[in-house]
């Protein structure tokens, strides 16, 4: 939506160009008016102004000093200027203002204005084009393009549902990964064992930083590499033949074989390189298979417990994990565990967008947390993760108060390893379906409070500005979303409800008191009385006079 102030400290011609925009039917293009410079600072500190349409001389401020005012705020509003008079003087300033989009004297015509302010909605439409909008992401892609990288090579590793390739593939040539979807990944694990005197975070974010460059240069000779921070400890690295599948068909055992062994020779001189230029004592973990994508997170946890095996922790470990049986068989607990919490996460976002679809998460939870439960610390954390997902989403939407009522929330401290699986399962389902119904309930009972507000503030309001936006603010509502809102809740917009609340009052008012037309005009919200009479005979058939003599 784009926002137009009107400016002008003549009150006919400002409810003359305010009408005749309003009839103009400009989608998504609010008109609000001003009747004074400073009215009209008010409305720029207040809200974003795309237009101005404004008077040039006025009392108080000229519309040149107007110009520094919207510009010190809206440097990208665009400005057309009306003058009664042709100055050069004023015409000259004004087109050297790069946001003055025309200079337009007021006995040009309306058509004239209009086509003035289609042409500062095309600049407008222009400046938010797709494809400058598209050309100024490409400017800047560089310089966040690491970033990004790091961002879904991290959401890959912990994915455990299988994408299609295709979809894949789009996501890593969004930020410009080499990598291919069709083709599995070596992962390997670079862990750093002693920092020396790299102590503060800042350093070590920087070290960590420069061993990932370490292994990207040593490797990327024959192979595509990435390396990601997992930790403040570990760093992971992907790694792909350079070459395509598709083009050494044949001897791809081959081919892949001769990456490994280069990968495994190659991690030697990583671990050299990290002492002798960074002084840095690092172990490495490398599978002996490439593994799927969607196997990623199961492998790479592998890999970090490998460390553990054997002895010599903390000593500069160089080992090759054979990952395959593992792979091959039920997921290991470790694997489960991170499985469960995913599901559990899933389940949380999904109640606190008020989306049913989480039942389905729920269900993954509890089929993936029951294979594991023989394990009393493995059921310790499934049972500590519900109790603690369940309260902090209560807590997050404002529910906590009402829970302990009605759902006996303090059944959850009397939950330990022993209690029945069923039991807590069917607790937490119904506690969930709680939640939901009461969200449904409360979204239900917040639309109707919203609009009882709306309707109440244009009711004792129609004298004052009933601009969208003002409304809007009564509210804490965005413009846009509650114009289209108030369209699907009620079927007709706000201005349609305003006109027809002017209309009631305007009836009231002829027939049930003595004021004057100028009176009444000001009460429904017309500083100028002959707008008020076109208004009401456009509607009614008849002039104010005409409707009050005829009813009397």
């Amino acid at each position: 939506m784009q926002r137009m102030l009107i400016v002008d400290d003549e009150p006919v011609i400002l409810d003359g160009l305010h009408a005749f925009f309003q009839k103009a039917n400009f989608q998504d293009l609010e008109i609000i008016k001003a009747y004074s410079a400073f009215e009209a600072i008010e409305w720029l500190n207040s809200v974003k102004i795309d237009i101005v349409l404004s008077d040039i001389c006025m009392p108080g401020m000229d519309g040149m000093e107007l110009i520094e005012k919207i510009m010190d705020r809206w440097p990208r509003c665009k400005v057309l200027l009306l003058t009664g008079h042709n100055e050069f003087d004023y015409a000259h300033q004004a087109i050297r203002n790069p946001c003055v989009v025309d200079y337009l004297l007021k006995t040009e015509g309306m058509s004239h204005i209009r086509t003035a302010v289609e042409r500062a909605l095309v600049l407008i439409s222009e400046e938010n084009d797709f494809r400058y909008q598209n050309a100024w992401f490409r400017s800047k892609l560089p310089r966040a393009l690491p970033q990004l990288q790091r961002q879904l090579l991290l959401d890959l590793i912990k994915r455990t549902e299988r994408n299609d390739t295709a979809s894949l593939q789009e996501e890593l040539d969004a930020v410009q990964l080499p990598f291919r979807s069709v083709e599995p990944v070596i992962p390997v694990i670079i862990r750093v064992e002693d920092w020396n005197n790299y102590q503060s975070q800042a350093d070590r974010s920087l070290i960590r930083y420069a061993v990932g460059n370490v292994a990207e240069e040593l490797l990327q000779d024959k192979a595509i590499v990435k390396a990601i921070d997992l930790d403040y400890q570990v760093i992971a690295c992907l790694v792909q033949p350079s070459v395509e599948q598709s083009h050494f068909q044949v001897k791809m055992k081959e081919y892949w074989d001769q990456t490994l062994r280069f990968v495994y020779g190659t991690l030697e001189s990583v671990q050299q390189s990290c002492a002798d230029c960074l002084n840095l004592s690092v172990s490495i973990m490398v599978s002996e298979q490439a593994v799927e994508w969607m196997e990623l997170q199961q492998a790479i946890a592998q890999l970090r417990l490998s460390i553990h095996e054997g002895p010599g922790l903390g000593m500069e470990k160089l080992l090759r994990v054979n990952l395959q049986p593992e792979l091959n068989d039920v997921p290991n607990l470790l694997n489960q565990q991170a499985v469960a919490s995913l599901h559990l996460d899933q389940v949380r976002q999904h109640i606190a967008a008020g989306d049913r679809e989480w039942i389905g998460s729920f269900q993954k939870w509890t089929e993936i947390s029951k294979e594991g439960l023989q394990d009393p610390f493995f059921r310790m954390k499934v049972y500590t993760g519900a109790s603690n997902t369940l309260i902090e989403v209560l807590h997050e939407l404002g529910l906590y108060e009402s829970a302990l009522k009605e759902i006996d929330l303090s059944r959850m401290l009397h939950f330990d390893i022993h209690t029945p699986w069923s039991e807590l399962v069917i607790f937490y389902q119904s506690a969930l379906e709680w939640i939901i119904s009461k969200r449904s309930d409360t979204r239900m009972n917040d639309q109707s409070q919203i609009l009882i507000a709306i309707h109440q503030y244009i009711k004792h309001h129609l004298e004052d500005d009933l601009s969208l936006t003002r409304i809007a603010q009564e509210v804490s509502l965005n413009p846009s979303y509650l114009s289209r809102w108030y369209k699907r809740i009620t079927g007709k917009g706000i201005s349609e409800y305003i006109y027809d609340r002017r209309i009631e009052r305007s009836k009231e008012l002829l027939l049930g008191s003595t004021c004057k037309m100028h009176e009444i005009s000001a009460k429904v919200g017309f500083s100028d009385q002959h707008y008020f009479y076109r208004f009401f005979k456009k509607a009614i058939g008849c002039t104010p006079q005409e409707y009050r003599d005829q009813k009397s």
